[in-house]
C-alpha cells in the first residue's frame, strides 16, 4: 500500500482543549481520612467562626469541618479577613497533610477568593496565597490537581488579577505542567491516571496560553520569564517527541510517517509511533492522546499568539522544536499537482507547516534561513534529536521548493493553454482558467520562498556530514536511521524532476538548478557507495527495477533510472551514475554507455566528455570478467571517439593523456582484459605516432627537435609493461584462457571486485586540472556539431526506462556474451608497440628520416621482447606480428594478412601438432593427408616418469664397486610440470590489427643493394638471431612450436634476408638445426610437453625449415654444410611418416640443388628406402623420389650393380603390394593404379640408366621380382608382359622404339621409282609369340623390308640381299635407285623441294639422265654438312633449338645394337619353346585393319601440358591467354623445359593436336625420351589475333589435364581462373617475393630462385613431391617442372579415367593397348594346326617337319 493510501485510511487526530472556558470540573473520589486523635463530636451546624477555630492549629483538622468551611465561605458575605483563614489554609494545604485535607484546603481557598471582592484583598494577599502553590514536593496528583487549579483560577480571577503575580504565577504553572506531563512520558505510568493527566495538561497549558496572550500580562514579564516559558515548551516537546509508540499504552498516533524503514539493525532508533489496539476502547469523552499531540498542539497555539511578539533571538529555540514536530508528524507528500484540494494532511502537520511557512516567508525569513542551514547538520549528540531536527528542516525546505515548483507548473500550464487556444482567424481565445490558478502562477510570496539553488552547497555539505556521522562506530547500513534525512533530500530531487516532467517543453530548464540537483544527487550516491550488504560486499543497485530494500534506495534508484534521452537531469546524471558504477549490474552500465553514445556525452560536443571518459576508465571491475558487456561497449565507443578526434590535436591530446594516466596505474594491478581492450593500447600507440608526426610538421624535416616527453614516457611504459612478470607464467601454473562465458553472479558482483574504489578526486587527477582549464585549450565545439546526430530533446516524460529497454534485474542471470580470450597487460603493451611500428612503417610518415629511426627503434624493441617479454603470450604476440612481415622484390617491407598462408604450409605444419581448430579457415585439399601423416593418434601419454629437463632431473649414476660406505643417495622424485593449455591454434585470433596490411612501406626496407652500408634498414639478421636463440634455449613449447611452424613460410620470402649479416645468420640457423637434430639437442629445454607431443615432433617441424634452407645454399660457403644438410635428411627417413615424407621431398629437391652431396649419400638413401619400403603409405613419395633421381644421370653415374638392384627392388616391391593389397590399409584406387604405373616407369627409366653392356645382368633379377609379384595367379598379368617385352627391346640395344622416316626408305620403297617391267612388291606376315612379323621384298632389286610389331614398339629392318647383283652406273639399265640409296644411306639429307612422303605424298621421278645432278648435289650437301658440324656454335638459349620435319633420337644420342637384338625381333619370345615356330598368316583379310590400328597406337607414352604466362596485374583468363610473350626468366624456362619444334611436316614428335593450318602457330616446345613424349601447349607461341577471346588457345590449353602457370601477376593465382571442365592440376611458378617486375627486366637477383606450388582439384590426394611449396633455382626449375608434369599427367589421367576415383577401372597404357591388339589378332587367326603324327618310322617320319612350305 502506498503512503498516500495509508495516510487516507488513518483516522484524524482530535485537537487538544486549548480554551479555559468552559472547563469541565471532575472531582475524584476522596477517601475518608481518620482523625489522628479522637475528639469530641463536632456538630455539623457550627458557625463560620467555630469552624475556623476548629481548624486553626494546633487543633487537629477535621475533613468534615474543612468541607463545611469551604461550603460556608462560598455562600457567605462578607467573608472573614484573610489573616484569619491563613493558618487554616496553610495547615490544610501543607504537603504533610493527607491529600483529602489538602483538597479541602484548596477548596476553602477557592471559595474564599471567588466570593471576595477586589477592594478587600491586596496584591500582598494574593502573593501570600500564591505561595501555597509553590510547594515542589508534589508537582502533580490525580486527586489534588483539580482543586489546586480551581483555587489558582479563583486567586487570579481567571487571569484578571495577575498584577505583580506574573513571575510567580508562571513558575507555578510551569511546575504543574511539568508534573502533569511527566507521567505521560513515563514508560510505566498508570493507565487509569493518563486521562486525568491529559485533562490536567490541557487545562494548565490553556491557562498559560491565555495568560501570555494578554498584552498587559506579557508587558510585565521579564526576559527570563519569557525564556522560562520557551524552556518549558522545549522540555515538553523534547520529551514528547522522543516517546516511542511501544511505551504508551493508549495513544493517538500521528498520521502515517513519511519514512518507514523495513530494515532493522542493532543501532536503529525507532522514531515512529503507532496507535495501540486498545485505544479504541477508551471513552469518547476524553480520547487518549499521545503526549506529543498535547504538547505540539499547545505549543502551536502558544506560538500563534506570541510569535510576533517574541524577539528574533528566540528563533534558535523555536525552529528546532517546529522542525522536530514536523518530522514527527510528517506524512508522505503527494505528487505535485495544480489541484488545490490535495490529499488531507494531519491537522497538526498542517498547522506546523503553516507556522514554518509563515516564518520562512515573513519578517524572520533571513534569520530562519541562516538557522535552518545550521540545522541541516547533525548538531545534537542525541541521534534521534538530530535526525528529527534535520528532517524537519529539510521537509521545510522541501515544502518551500514545492510551492515554487507548483507555481512553475501553473505558469507552464497557462503557457501551453494559451499557445493552443486560437480562433480560426488566428486570434487568441478567452482562457477559461480558475482565479486560484492565476494566483498560484504568480504568487506574491514566491520571491520569499526558498529554492534548491540557494541551498546547494549547504545540502551537499550536510549530506556528507550525515554520511560521515558515527561511521567509525556504526558503519552505514541499509535502513539506518540517518536515511530518514537523506530520503527527504532525495525527495526534493524527485519533486524537481516531476515538475520538469509535468511542465513539458514549455518549462524552461534552469541549468544552475540542474547542476545543483546533480551535486546533491552525487552526495546521496556517495552514501550508497559506503553501504555494504550482509556479507560485507558492495550493495548492488539496479537501474532497471526499483529497489525496495529501503525508501532511500528506492528514491535514489528512481532518480538514477531516469531515461537519459528525456530526463532534465541529463547534463549531470551520467556523471552521477558513473560514480556508482561499481554497485550497478553489467547490463545497467552497458545501457548507460549506450545512451551516452546516443546523446553524444562521450564526444567533444559535451563539455564534460573528458570527465566522463575519466570515470568510465576508472570504473571498478571494467576490465574483469564481471563487466564484459560494459567493457565491449566502452571500448567500442572509445575507438569511435578516438577515430573522430584523431585529426584534432586539441581534443585528442587530453583524451590520450587521460587514457595514458589511467592505464599506467591500471597496469600495476593484476586484472586481466579481453581482446576488446586492445583499443586502449592502440590509443597509446596512435598518440606516439601522431605526436611524432605533429612534431615533425612543426619543426620541419631535417631540423633537430626534441621528442615530446609523453612519447618517451609511453615507450618506456610499454617496454616495462611488456616485460612485467606475470604469475600465470610460474612453472606450476597452467596458462588458462580468460573465460567470460560464466561471469560471477550479480549478487556477488560488488564484492568480487578486487581493485580498490577510485576516490572521487581520482577523476580530477586523471583530467590533469579543472574543467575550465581544460576547456580553455579546446577548440570550439560548434564546429563539430555537423558531424554528430543530435539526440531527442523531448522532456515530456522523464520516467524510468521502459521494460523493453531495461536490462535484466539484479537477480536475473547476466546476459551471455561471446567468449573472448584474455589479453594480459604484457600482450597489450606489445599490441601498442605493433601499432606504433605499423603506423610509422606503412604510411607516408616513413618518408621522414626521424620516423625511420623511430620505426627501427620500435622494431628492435619488438625483437628484444622475444627474449625479455614478461609472459609467454607477450612473446607469442611479438612472434605473431614479426613472423607476418614480408618484403617485396624491391626489399620494401609489408605486413601480410590475406596471403599470410596462401600456400597452406602453416596450416599443414600446425595440423601435425594438433593446432588446427575444427572451424579452420581456408580450403586445404591435403587435410586428409595431414591426418594420415600426423605424428601420432591422440592418446594419453604418461609423463610421470620423464623428469623435467633442466628442472631437477635425476642424473644417472653407475653403482660404485668400492667397499667403502658411501652415503646413500635418496632419489628425489622428478618435478612434473603441468602442461600449458594451448594459447595458439589455427585459425588465429590476433590481438592486433594492421590497417595498411599488404601495403609496401615507402621508406623502410630490409636491404639496399645500391647502398647497403649507409641507408638505415631493418636488422632482420638480429631478428633471425633471436629466433635461433629461441630454437636453442626456449623452454616453452608454445613459443618454440610457433616458430617452427611459421618460420619456413617466412624464410620462403628470400628477399627478407639479404646482405652479409643475414647470410651469416642463415648459415648459423642451418648449423643449429642440423646439429640439434643430429645430436638430439633440439627442443631439449622444453619443460612442459602437451599431451601426445614429444621432441621428435619438433624435429619433424624443423625438417620443413631445412627444406627451405636448401634455397639459401649460396650462404653456405663450406661444402660440408651441404653434406650435413643431406645427411640430416637421411636421418629423417627413420622418423615418423610425416617426417619421412618431408625428407623425401627435400631429398628430391636436393637432387637438383645439392647434386654433389646427393651423389655422396645416394647409396645410403637407397639402402634406407629399401628398409622402409614395406610401408605402403610412403609408396607414392618413394616412387616420385626414384623417378626424379633416375632422370638425373649425374647422380648415379658411379652406381654399382648392387645400387641398381636396390632401386629395382624398391620399385618392384610396390607391384607386390598392388597385386597383394593389405586389407587393413585403405588407399584410393587411383593412387594404387598410379603407383603401379609409376613403379614400371621407375624400372624403365633406371634400366635405361644402366650402362649398355651391364643391362643383361639385371634381367634375371627383374624377371624374378616380376614373377614373384604375379605368383598368386596362373598367368603373368599384362603390365608384366609389357615389361618383359620392353626389356627384350632395350637389353641389347638403345634404338628408338619406332623407326624414323628416311630418304633411303623413300627411294627404295617408293612405287614411282620402280621400272614397269619389275615385279610388284610381295609380302608375308607371321605371328611369332607376342609379335607380328611382316616381310616385304622387291624381287629384282634384292631389297628386303622386315617389320616386327611388338607391344613395346615397332622395329624395321631395310636391307639388300647381296646375292642379287646391283647393276652399276655405266652398264645397260643401271640400278639407279640402289645407287642413290647407297649414297644417302644413314644421312637423312633431302634435296631441295623434297618432302617426306608420309607427311605429304609426292611422286619422285628419277630418270637415268638425272643421276649426275643428284649425285653432285648430294656430295655438295654432305660436304657442307660435315664442315658445318665442326664450326657450328651453340644456339641461342632464349629461343632454343628448332626441330623441323622429323626429330629422330639419333640426333641426341649414340645408338648401340647387339646382334641379339636382331634375333630377338624375329624370335617367338616370350614363347621360348625350342620347337615353337611362327605361324604364317594365310587369311590376309584382317591383316590390313590390324596393322592400321596397331600402327596408330603410339609406341611410347604421350602427354600434353598447357603453359600460360600471367603478366603483372592480370587476373582475367582472356588477358592472360592473349599474352604473346613473357619475361626473360619465363623465356629461359621454356628453353630449358623442352625443344622448339616446327609443327609443319612433323611426323615423329607428338604434336598434341596442334595444326599450323588451323591457327595453332608454327612452333611448339616438346620433350621426349625413349619412354615418353611431352608436347607443351604454350599460349605465348600461339597466335592471339585470331579472335579476341582466344578461343583457339583455350581449346587446347583448357582441355589439358595439367597446366603450368608462370605467375608474374604479383597476386596469388586462383585455381579456377581458366574456366574449363578440366580443372585438375596447376603447377604455379611464381617469384618467392611479392611484387611486379619490369617488362624487360633481366635482373638475375630477381629470378635466381622461384617458388613452385601445386594446385589440386578438390578430392585429389597429394601425389607430388612438392608439398605446399618448394623453392628451386632458375637453373633447375625446368627439369623439376618437367618431371612434375610427367607424374601429374599420369595421375590425372587415371583420376579422370576412374571418374574422380569413384570407380575401380584399370588404366590401359599405350604399350598394354598394343599388346591387347596383338593378342586379339592372334586369337582371330585361330589355333595353330597341330602337326600330324608321323605315319612312318625313321627318317621318312620327318616329312612334315622337313616341309618348310607349311610354315613359310
Amino acid at each position: 500500500m502506498s503512503r498516500q493510501q495509508d495516510d487516507a485510511q488513518r483516522p484524524i487526530r482530535q485537537r487538544s482543549q486549548t480554551t479555559l472556558n468552559p472547563f469541565h470540573w471532575r472531582r475524584g473520589r476522596v477517601e475518608a481520612v481518620p482523625s489522628p486523635a479522637a475528639g469530641p463530636v463536632v456538630s455539623p451546624a457550627l458557625s463560620l467562626e467555630a469552624l475556623i477555630e476548629a481548624l486553626t492549629p494546633p487543633a487537629v483538622p477535621s475533613l468534615n469541618y474543612a468541607r463545611a468551611l469551604s461550603t460556608a465561605l462560598s455562600g457567605r458575605a462578607p467573608i472573614p479577613h484573610l489573616a484569619i483563614l491563613s493558618p487554616v489554609v496553610a495547615s490544610l494545604c501543607s504537603s504533610e497533610s493527607p491529600v483529602s485535607l489538602q483538597v479541602a484546603g484548596y477548596d476553602i481557598l477557592a471559595s474564599y477568593w471567588e466570593n471576595s471582592g477586589s477592594a478587600v484583598l491586596t496584591t500582598a494577599d494574593r502573593l501570600s496565597c500564591l505561595s501555597l502553590f509553590l510547594d515542589p514536593t508534589v508537582p502533580w496528583s490525580q486527586e489534588l490537581w483539580e482543586a489546586r487549579f480551581k483555587a489558582l483560577l479563583a486567586l487570579i480571577h481567571s487571569g484578571a488579577e495577575t498584577t505583580g503575580l506574573e513571575g510567580q504565577l508562571l513558575k507555578v504553572l510551569r511546575s504543574w505542567i511539568e508534573g502533569a506531563f511527566q507521567g505521560l512520558t513515563q514508560e510505566h505510568s498508570s493507565v487509569d491516571e493518563r486521562p486525568e493527566r491529559q485533562r490536567s495538561l490541557e487545562a494548565l497549558t490553556a491557562l498559560l496560553i491565555a495568560l501570555v496572550g494578554k498584552p498587559e500580562f506579557v508587558s510585565r514579564l521579564s526576559a527570563d520569564d519569557t525564556a522560562g516559558v520557551l524552556e518549558l515548551w522545549e522540555g515538553l516537546l523534547h520529551r514528547a517527541l522522543l516517546v516511542p509508540a511501544e511505551q504508551v499504552a493508549f495513544i493517538s498516533p500521528p498520521a502515517s510517517p513519511s519514512y518507514d524503514s523495513r530494515a532493522t539493525s542493532p543501532q536503529r532508533v525507532t522514531i515512529i509511533h503507532r496507535r495501540h489496539q486498545s485505544s479504541t476502547s477508551l471513552s469518547q469523552l476524553t480520547p487518549a492522546k499521545h503526549p506529543a499531540d498535547l504538547a505540539v498542539d499547545a505549543y502551536l497555539t502558544y506560538l500563534s499568539k506570541r510569535l510576533k511578539a517574541l524577539a528574533p533571538t528566540h528563533l534558535r529555540t523555536i525552529l528546532p522544536l517546529l522542525f522536530r514536530s514536523l518530522a514527527f508528524y510528517a506524512t508522505p507528500l503527494p505528487r505535485l499537482s495544480l489541484d488545490p484540494h490535495s490529499p488531507h494532511q494531519s491537522p497538526l502537520e498542517k498547522r506546523i507547516t503553516e507556522m514554518l511557512q509563515m516564518l520562512v516567508t515573513g519578517a524572520y525569513s533571513t534569520s530562519c534561513t541562516v538557522l535552518m542551514k545550521q540545522y541541516f547538520y547533525p548538531k545534537s549528540s542525541d541521534t534521534r534529536v538530530a535526525i528529527q531536527t534535520t528532517m524537519g528542516a529539510v521537509r521545510t525546505l522541501r515544502e518551500s521548493t514545492r510551492r515554487v515548483l507548483v507555481n512553475r507548473l501553473a505558469r507552464s500550464y497557462i503557457s501551453r493553454s494559451s499557445s493552443m487556444t486560437y480562433t480560426p482567424s488566428g486570434a487568441p481565445t478567452h482562457l477559461n482558467l480558475e482565479r486560484g490558478l492565476m494566483e498560484r502562477a504568480w504568487s506574491k510570496d514566491e520571491s520569499a520562498s526558498w529554492d534548491l539553488i540557494r541551498f546547494r552547497r549547504v545540502l551537499c555539505s550536510a549530506i556528507k556530514a550525515w554520511v560521515d556521522r558515527d561511521i567509525d562506530l556504526h558503519p552505514n547500513a541499509v535502513g539506518s536511521p540517518k536515511e530518514v534525512v537523506l530520503y527527504e533530500v532525495a525527495a526534493i530531487l524527485k519533486d524537481l524532476v516531476q515538475a520538469y516532467d509535468e511542465g513539458g517543453d514549455a518549462e524552461e530548464i534552469d541549468d544552475e538548478e540542474i547542476i545543483a540537483a546533480g551535486d546533491i544527487l552525487q552526495e546521496l550516491v556517495d552514501y550508497v557507495r559506503s553501504l555494504k550488504n550482509h556479507d560485507g560486499g558492495r550493495l548492488p543497485i539496479s537501474l532497471s527495477a526499483t529497489d525496495t530494500s529501503s525508501p532511500l534506495l528506492s528514491a535514489i534508484s528512481t532518480l538514477l533510472s531516469q531515461d537519459l534521452r528525456t530526463t532534465p537531469l541529463y547534463p549531470v546524471l551520467p556523471s552521477v551514475i558513473l560514480s556508482i558504477a561499481e554497485h550497478l549490474a553489467d547490463s545497467d552500465t552497458d545501457e548507460l554507455l549506450k545512451v551516452m553514445h546516443i546523446r553524444q556525452y562521450l564526444t567533444p560536443t559535451s563539455p564534460l566528455w573528458l570527465e566522463y571518459w575519466g570515470k568510465i576508465l576508472a570504473m571498478p571491475g571494467l576490465f574483469t570478467s564481471i563487466r564484459p558487456l560494459t567493457r565491449q561497449r566502452a571500448m567500442k565507443e572509445l575507438q569511435a571517439v578516438w577515430e573522430f578526434v584523431n585529426d584534432i590535436p586539441g581534443y585528442r591530446r587530453p583524451l590520450a593523456e587521460i587514457v595514458y594516466t589511467f592505464w599506467k596505474q591500471h597496469v600495476s594491478t593484476d586484472e586481466a582484459e579481453d581482446m576488446v581492450v586492445t583499443v586502449v593500447w592502440r590509443v597509446l600507440g596512435d598518440e606516439v605516432v601522431l605526436r611524432t608526426a605533429e612534431a615533425q610538421a612543426h619543426y620541419g624535416d631535417g631540423e633537430e627537435h626534441r621528442q615530446e616527453e609523453l612519447q618517451d614516457d609511453v615507450l618506456s611504459f610499454l617496454i616495462d609493461a611488456a616485460q612485467q612478470k606475470r604469475e600465470d607464467d610460474d612453472d606450476t601454473i597452467s596458462v588458462r584462457t580468460f573465460d567470460t562465458q560464466s561471469p560471477s553472479p550479480p549478487s556477488q558482483l560488488p564484492s568480487s571486485v578486487s581493485s580498490p574504489m577510485t576516490p572521487r578526486g581520482g577523476t580530477e587527477l586523471l583530467l590533469g586540472g579543472s574543467s575550465k582549464e581544460r576547456e580553455s585549450t579546446i577548440p570550439s565545439v560548434m564546429s563539430l556539431l555537423s558531424s554528430f546526430t543530435s539526440a531527442t530533446s523531448s522532456r515530456s516524460q522523464s520516467q524510468p526506462r521502459q521494460a523493453s529497454e531495461q536490462s535484466a534485474p539484479v537477480d536475473s542471470p547476466v546476459p551471455q556474451v561471446p567468449p573472448t580470450s584474455s589479453l594480459p597487460h604484457t600482450v597489450g603493451a606489445v599490441v601498442s608497440l605493433v601499432t606504433i611500428f605499423s603506423q610509422l612503417s606503412f604510411t607516408p610518415l616513413i618518408l621522414h628520416q626521424q620516423n625511420v629511426d623511430l620505426a627501427v627503434r620500435v622494431f628492435r624493441i619488438l625483437v628484444d621482447l622475444l627474449g625479455t617479454a614478461g609472459c609467454v603470450r607477450a612473446k607469442l604476440t611479438c612472434l605473431q606480428f614479426l613472423m607476418r612481415l614480408r618484403v617485396d622484390r624491391d626489399h620494401r617491407l609489408y605486413y601480410t594478412n590475406a596471403d599470410h598462408d596462401k600456400d597452406g604450409h602453416i596450416h599443414s605444419l600446425a595440423s601435425l601438432i594438433n593446432r588446427v581448430g575444427d572451424a579452420s579457415g581456408g580450403n586445404h585439399a591435403g587435410d586428409a593427408d595431414h591426418v594420415r601423416l600426423r605424428a601420432r593418434p591422440q592418446e594419453r601419454v604418461d609423463r610421470s616418469r620423464r623428469p623435467s629437463r633442466g628442472r631437477g632431473g635425476q642424473p644417472r649414476a653407475d653403482p660404485s664397486r668400492s667397499r667403502s660406505r658411501a652415503p646413500r643417495i635418496i632419489p628425489v622424485p622428478p618435478i612434473v610440470l603441468k602442461a600449458r593449455d594451448p594459447i595458439w591454434s589455427l585459425p588465429e585470433n590476433l590481438p592486433f590489427t594492421v590497417e595498411d596490411a599488404d601495403t609496401p612501406s615507402e621508406g623502410l626496407t630490409s636491404y639496399d643493394p645500391a647502398d647497403p652500408d649507409k641507408r638505415l634498414v631493418l636488422p632482420f639478421s638480429k631478428y633471425l638471431g633471436k629466433l635461433i636463440e629461441i630454437i636453442q634455449t626456449e623452454k616453452e613449447w608454445e613459443i618454440l612450436s610457433y616458430v617452427l611452424v611459421h618460420l619456413p613460410t617466412q624464410l620462403a620470402n628470400k628477399h627478407i634476408l639479404c646482405g652479409p649479416r643475414s647470410g651469416v645468420a642463415v648459415a648459423e640457423l642451418l648449423g643449429v638445426l642440423c646439429s640439434g637434430i643430429s645430436e638430439g639437442k633440439l627442443a631439449a629445454h622444453v619443460e612442459r610437453w602437451p599431451e601426445g607431443i614429444i621432441s621428435r615432433d619438433a624435429h619433424g617441424l624443423a625438417y620443413h625449415t631445412l627444406t627451405v634452407l636448401i634455397s639459401y645454399k649460396p650462404c653456405f660457403k663450406d661444402v660440408q654444410q651441404h653434406h650435413h644438410l643431406v645427411e640430416v635428411f637421411l636421418m629423417g627417413l627413420s622418423g615418423q611418416p610425416s617426417t619421412i615424407k618431408c625428407c623425401l621431398n627435400a631429398l628430391a629437391l636436393s637432387a637438383f640443388e645439392l647434386q654433389p652431396s646427393m651423389t655422396r649419400y645416394l647409396s645410403r638413401i637407397l639402402e634406407k628406402l629399401s628398409q622402409i619400403m614395406t610401408n605402403p603409405v610412403m609408396a607414392i613419395d618413394i616412387i616420385d623420389f626414384l623417378a626424379i633421381v633416375g632422370s638425373i644421370p649425374a647422380l648415379h653415374a658411379n652406381f654399382t650393380e648392387a645400387d641398381y638392384k636396390m632401386v629395382f627392388g624398391v620399385a618392384l616391391q610396390y607391384l607386390h603390394h598392388h597385386n597383394h593389397p593389405d586389407p587393413s590399409l585403405t588407399i584410393s584406387w587411383t593412387l594404387s593404379q598410379h603407383m603401379q604405373i609409376m613403379s614400371y616407369y621407375v624400372v624403365y627409366i633406371w634400366f635405361l640408366a644402366v650402362k649398355f653392356p651391364d643391362r643383361p645382368r639385371h634381367v634375371k633379377f627383374i624377371t624374378r621380382q616380376l614373377l614373384l609379384a604375379n605368383k598368386s595367379t596362373d598367368e603373368v598379368d599384362e603390365p608384366a608382359e609389357v615389361c618383359f617385352d620392353w626389356l627384350a627391346r632395350y637389353t641389347y640395344a638403345s634404338a628408338d622404339p619406332r623407326p624414323a622416316s628416311s630418304m633411303l626408305n623413300d627411294i627404295v620403297t617408293n612405287p614411282a621409282v620402280q621400272q614397269p617391267q619389275e615385279a610388284a612388291t610381295s609380302e608375308k606376315t607371321w605371328i611369332v609369340g607376342h609379335s607380328v612379323v611382316t616381310i616385304r621384298t622387291l624381287a629384282r632389286r634384292g631389297w628386303i623390308e622386315v617389320l616386327s610389331r611388338r607391344a613395346s614398339g615397332l622395329t624395321k629392318f631395310l636391307c639388300r640381299a647381296e646375292n642379287v647383283p646391283m647393276i652399276p652406273l655405266g652398264d645397260v639399265d643401271p640400278d639407279m635407285p640402289s645407287v642413290v640409296a647407297s649414297l644417302v644411306m644413314d644421312r637423312g639429307v633431302h634435296p631441295p623441294g623434297f618432302t617426306s612422303t608420309r607427311a605429304k605424298p609426292r611422286a619422285l621421278s628419277l630418270e637415268a639422265s638425272d643421276a649426275g645432278p643428284i649425285i653432285h648435289h648430294l656430295h655438295e650437301t654432305l660436304a657442307h654438312a660435315d664442315q658445318g658440324a665442326d664450326e657450328s656454335l651453340r644456339p641461342d638459349p632464349i629461343t632454343g633449338y628448332v626441330w623441323s620435319g622429323t626429330a629422330p633420337s639419333q640426333r641426341r644420342k649414340e645408338v648401340s645394337i647387339d646382334p641379339g637384338y636382331f634375333a630377338l625381333q624375329l624370335a617367338p619370345y616370350p614363347d621360348n619353346i625350342p620347337v615353337a615356330r611362327g605361324r604364317i598368316v594365310t587369311d590376309t583379310s584382317k591383316l590390313a585393319s590390324f596393322t592400321r590400328m596397331l600402327d596408330r597406337t603410339p609406341v611410347i607414352d604421350t602427354h600434353k601440358i598447357g603453359i600460360m604466362y600471367v603478366a603483372p596485374g592480370q587476373v582475367d583468363e582472356t588477358e592472360i591467354l592473349r599474352n604473346s610473350h613473357g619475361s626473360p626468366a619465363y623465356s629461359r624456362f621454356l628453353a630449358g623445359l623442352g625443344r622448339l619444334i616446327n609443327l609443319r611436316g612433323q611426323v615423329d614428335v607428338y604434336a598434341g593436336g596442334l595444326d599450323p593450318d588451323e591457327g595453332d602457330g608454327e612452333y611448339a616446345y616438346a620433350w621426349w625420351d625413349d619412354i615418353g613424349q611431352i608436347l607443351f601447349h604454350t599460349a605465348t607461341l600461339m597466335p592471339s589475333n585470331i579472335d579476341e577471346r582466344c578461343t583457339n588457345k583455350k581449346r587446347h590449353i583448357g582441355n589439358d589435364f595439367v597446366r603450368i602457370i608462370w605467375n608474374d601477376s604479383g597476386t596469388a593465382y586462383k585455381f579456377d581462373t581458366l574456366a574449363t571442365q578440366f580443372q585438375f592440376v596447376n603447377i604455379v611458378i611464381e617469384p618467392h617475393s611479392r611484387g611486379a617486375i619490369a617488362a624487360f627486366s633481366n635482373n638475375v637477383h630477381e629470378s635466381e630462385y622461384f617458388k613452385v606450388v601445386v594446385q589440386r582439384a578438390p578430392g585429389m590426394t597429394e601425389f607430388l613431391p612438392i608439398g605446399d611449396f618448394k623453392l628451386i633455382s632458375a637453373q633447375n626449375l625446368p627439369p623439376l617442372v618437367r618431371q612434375l608434369c610427367l607424374l601429374a599427367d599420369w595421375f590425372v589421367s587415371i583420376f579422370q579415367h576412374t571418374q574422380k576415383d569413384t570407380i575401380q577401372e584399370e588404366m590401359i597404357t599405350n604399350w598394354r593397348s598394343r599388346l591387347q591388339h596383338i593378342k586379339r589378332f592372334r586369337a582371330q587367326m585361330g589355333q595353330p594346326e597341330m602337326p600330324p603324327e608321323p605315319t612312318e618310322e625313321g627318317v621318312t617320319g620327318q616329312q612334315y617337319h622337313r616341309d618348310f612350305t607349311t610354315a613359310y
